[in-house]
């Protein structure tokens, strides 16, 4: 695949990042290879739509959130590339170079899907492919739309369970992934967003709703 000859759209789902995005739009601005940059503002509290209008991006405003995966999907309706990545709007030390990482093994042909791995100590990230490619979850990744139509749309996997979904589907149908490891890449922890209580609750339900997808699609009528 010839990056001459497709699109490029960037998907940055956000709920109430006012304080990280600015950053991520920064980097994601300077990235050669996208031709577009969508922001699903979905149910924010706060100016984070605002704050990405700043941006040369499209921003999609929705009053009532459905998920993550439901914002991930309203960002893929609105986009015209070929290919789509997403990326986190709460990420720290991003880098263009962590988005080419992600998006040359699907530009090139060589996958139809890239999950950018945070690197984490002791080499961990690099290791969760080879262990369990489930776990690899990172909101860091690429691939063909062609891919991403294909995905089932069972409601009740389209939250945070969205990754798991994608990783199963892949897994089913022996589809090429790339795991590249983006080094220094970390993303703002729930509990320094929200506070302690706060984010560990939402912690809790991210870890519940992507079990709930696991076991929904370890089922076989799940494809």
């Amino acid at each position: 695949m010839n990056k001459s000859n497709i699109r490029i759209s960037l998907i940055i789902p956000a709920h109430n990042e006012a304080d990280n995005i600015s950053a991520v739009l920064s980097v994601t601005s300077q990235a050669k290879e996208v031709d577009e940059i969508i922001v699903v503002a979905d149910a924010c509290q706060d100016n984070t739509a605002e704050v990405a209008k700043q941006f040369k991006v499209k921003v999609i405003e929705r009053k009532k959130t459905q998920g993550k995966g439901s914002a991930m999907i309203a960002g893929v309706e609105e986009s015209s590339g070929e290919i789509i990545m997403f990326a986190d709007a709460d990420l720290e030390n991003l880098t263009t170079r962590h988005i080419s990482q992600v998006l040359n093994p699907v530009t090139s042909g060589r996958a139809v899907m890239s999950i950018g791995l945070r690197d984490r100590v002791f080499g961990l990230g690099a290791l969760i492919p080879k262990i369990y490619p489930m776990y690899a979850i990172g909101g860091e990744r690429a691939m063909t739309r062609e891919f991403f139509n294909s995905l089932p749309k069972n409601k009740n996997i389209l939250d945070f369970g969205i990754e798991t979904v994608m990783n199963y589907y892949a897994k089913k149908n022996k589809l090429k992934v790339s795991y590249p490891v983006l080094k220094n890449l970390h993303q703002v922890i729930k509990e320094k967003k929200y506070g302690l209580w706060q984010g560990f609750s939402d912690r809790l339900k991210l870890m519940s709703q992507v079990r709930k997808a696991r076991k929904i699609m370890r089922h076989k009528n799940s494809f």
